[in-house]
């Protein structure tokens, strides 16, 4: 093994799929943590392209940011992969060049279906699970034992970490005015059949609506709906801010809808969204929200009719997940988990 292979020294090293943030970049600085920081540069707009293709850009993408972070970095350092298919190629790297990495996986995401494709996955996730120098964070309490479960590795440590809203706070337009509508918007894992039934059971209540495509609530949008697809960030924020309340309905217990729902907390919002292992991390039901079990329509339109009546209530859950959301997914929440985790590793 060549010399370059052999310190003994731990360096850290930043994996990104996309830009390395100012608020990253200064969060480890403040802290006196040197770290090298590798990212993606080009701004390609991969929402626009088919299926197929948006899988293969993205990978070809993430296959390279993991081969700089093994070819710049030395045996033992420590390789933070800020996504979990990141770390995967990282770790298939580490064992096809024969360098070892200590690699930590930030936030596994893997929702347990019964497909070609989720059973390729879920060989790939437990080969890099069961691996010692693979040190995996998860943003549940509950999510640990799920997905020692599932990977059927009892032993195995998985870090509770929660995500975080990164410079979010500083994109929040100034509080408005309600325009009284509901607002409900994303991509990954939202229930959208289920939003379209709540819509014709609430047809006196309003809806903004902004999905990924043009059709994804299908060819006929409810009377009652306005309906927007692949919105910029700025405009999907600012139909957000002026909603009265936020509906977030997924179908999976996979982590999804964080960002829409720390964008809501940061701006006060009520939220109705579905009972799962992520969500009920952040939002305490009757509390700071309103929970509903997965594909219930009838109850996810009731506790929008709820809410939709009583602005205290919905006023007072807002500042109550406002609350939550800075503790859990401040920046210095975030930076301190990291280097609390990377410490631990050095001291294995």
């Amino acid at each position: 093994m060549s010399g370059h292979e052999s310190s003994n020294s731990q360096d850290l090293f930043f994996l990104k799929d996309s830009r390395i943030d100012d608020w990253l970049v200064s969060g480890f600085k403040k802290r006196g943590c040197s770290v090298s920081f590798i990212g993606r540069n080009d701004r390609a707009n991969v929402i626009s392209m088919s299926r197929l293709i948006r899988i293969k850009t993205l990978h070809q993408q993430y296959l390279k940011i993991a081969w700089k972070g093994i070819m710049k970095s030395e045996r033992k350092d420590i390789i933070i992969c800020y996504l979990d298919v990141v770390g995967m190629y990282v770790f298939l790297l580490s064992k096809i060049l024969l360098r070892r990495r200590e690699i930590l996986v930030i936030n596994i995401m893997f929702n347990d279906k019964q497909d070609f494709l989720t059973g390729i996955k879920r060989v790939l996730y437990k080969a890099m699970l069961r691996s010692k120098h693979v040190y995996p964070t998860v943003i549940s309490s509950e999510l640990p034992l799920l997905y020692k479960r599932i990977f059927n590795l009892p032993s195995k440590v998985f870090y509770v970490m929660h995500d975080c809203y990164g410079d979010l706070d500083k994109a929040i337009p100034d509080r408005t005015d309600e325009d009284e509508y509901v607002f409900c918007g994303g991509t990954a894992s939202r229930d959208w059949n289920l939003m379209k039934e709540v819509t014709y059971k609430l047809p006196d209540t309003k809806f903004v609506i902004v999905g990924p495509n043009k059709n994804t609530l299908g060819e006929n949008i409810p009377p009652n709906v306005t309906y927007y697809y692949n919105l910029p960030s700025v405009e999907f924020r600012y139909l957000l801010n002026r909603s009265s309340l936020l509906a977030l309905p997924l179908n999976t217990e996979a982590p999804a809808g964080l960002i829409v729902l720390f964008t809501a907390g940061l701006m006060s919002k009520a939220v109705v969204t579905t009972d799962n292992v992520t969500t009920r991390e952040y939002i305490v039901n009757g509390v700071n929200g309103r929970m509903v079990k997965m594909k219930d329509v009838d109850d996810f339109a009731m506790q929008i009719q709820d809410l939709i009546n009583d602005k205290g209530k919905r006023i007072s859950y807002g500042k109550a997940l406002r609350l939550k959301v800075e503790e859990y997914g401040s920046p210095d929440s975030f930076i301190d988990a990291i280097i609390d985790i990377t410490n631990q590793i050095r001291a294995d």
